[in-house]
Parts: C-alpha cells; structure tokens; sequence
C-alpha cells in the first residue's frame, strides 16, 4: 500500500488501462507503448497527485508548472520517433517523465529544465526509477545544448510563437524535431521539422494545447 492509499494492484490496473487508452487513439507502435508500460507515471507526480496519474487529464507539478496527459504526450512521440536513436535532447524536463519514456528508446537523453528544482527532483526520480541514461541540466533550454550537438531527436515540452531556427540547427543531418508553435491561449499546431543537409523540411502533423516555454534560467526556484 502506498502513502496514499493506493495498492501497487491498482496502479499496474490503472497502466493496463492506459495502454488501452493509448491503442484506442491510435497509438500502435510497440516501442512507445512498451515505455508507457514499463515506466510509472505515479512516480512523477507529485504525492498529493498520485492517485490521478493515469487520468487523462494535465497534473500540476512544482514551480506552478503542470504534466502533459499522457495521450498528448504518447502523440508527440509517434511523430518524433525516438526508437533507436542515439542522441535524443528535450527541452523542458517538468516531472522528468517524458525523459524517462524517451530512455527506453533512445541510447541518451539530454534533459535542459529552467527551474532548479524541477531539475532536482526529476534527477531523483530517474535515480529512484534506475534509470542511468538521462542527463539532465538546468539551462535555458531554448539555447539547446550545443556542446553535445548534433542530436538526432529534439522534442519541446510546451509551446513556442515561432519556431526556434537557432535551436534546430543542433540536429544532426536527418534528424527530427517536434514543436507546437502558436500562442498560449489557443490550440497550436504541432510541427515536424526534419533536416536534410542545410534544409529544413516542416510538416504540420497535428494541434494542440501546451503550456508556453520560457527563455531563461531561473535563479530562486
């Protein structure tokens, strides 16, 4: 039994169901539902919030930051199509999930996060959850991480106005990025952005919802 009250029953019943809500809007890749199934979201939420790990629905986090649902988050990844990659960097780290989901596909992950303590604790999440390839950083995720470029995969947590060019000349040659880009009162569309040499090739792939990312790095939370 948990410290909320919940059995380890319950949250293995309650992954089973999320997968079949996954499957349900069409996700079908084995290698992302696998990461969906072995990795706990209750252990990224917050305590008081744990109990409401697999509802479809955003969580708040600390910070007066919030958790993608994880359909969105499941979506965002079909178009980014980390399986097998070697290099993967996200931008916005939050509870640390998405980059724990993102370790069971590629071989290293590189997580920027601009508030401290998000970054503390998504590192003692993974640490908690024994995962060992997630490097993550508290930066100004927006200027990326351009000592270990190139990266094969980039994915962006929240929303931006305008796609980021600077940043996404990080990717490596045929690598992906995937972005919302629009404003943070209205559904935004969700970009595929591929390079091919010194071109970028943007595909609209979907909408959605997502809070804004913010540049900078802050110094008191």
């Amino acid at each position: 039994m948990t410290e909320d009250g919940t059995g380890v029953s319950d949250y293995f019943e309650a992954r089973a169901g999320l997968i079949l809500n996954l499957r349900q809007h069409g996700i079908t890749d084995s290698d992302i539902l696998r990461a969906f199934e072995q990795v706990p979201h209750e252990m990224f939420v917050p305590d008081a919030f744990a109990e409401y790990a697999y509802r479809e629905s955003s969580l708040p986090i600390e910070c007066g930051q919030s958790i993608t649902s994880p359909t969105i988050l499941a979506q965002l990844l079909v178009h980014l199509e980390p399986q097998n990659t070697n290099r993967v960097m996200e931008v916005g780290t939050g509870s640390g999930y998405s980059a724990a989901l993102l370790s069971r596909m590629a071989r290293r992950v590189f997580s920027i996060e601009k508030y401290r303590t998000l970054s503390t604790l998504a590192l003692a999440r993974w640490q908690k959850a024994g995962i060992t390839n997630v490097v993550g950083l508290h930066e100004d995720g927006l200027n990326g991480l351009e000592q270990q470029a190139p990266f094969d995969r980039i994915l962006l947590t929240g929303s931006l106005a305008e796609l980021p060019d600077s940043l996404f000349d990080q990717l490596a040659d045929g690598g992906v990025a995937v972005v919302a880009i629009g404003a943070p009162t209205e559904r935004q569309v969700i970009l595929r952005v591929e390079r091919e040499d010194d071109t970028f090739i943007e595909t609209e792939v979907g909408s959605v919802r997502l809070a804004p990312l913010s540049p900078g790095r802050s110094r008191t939370l």
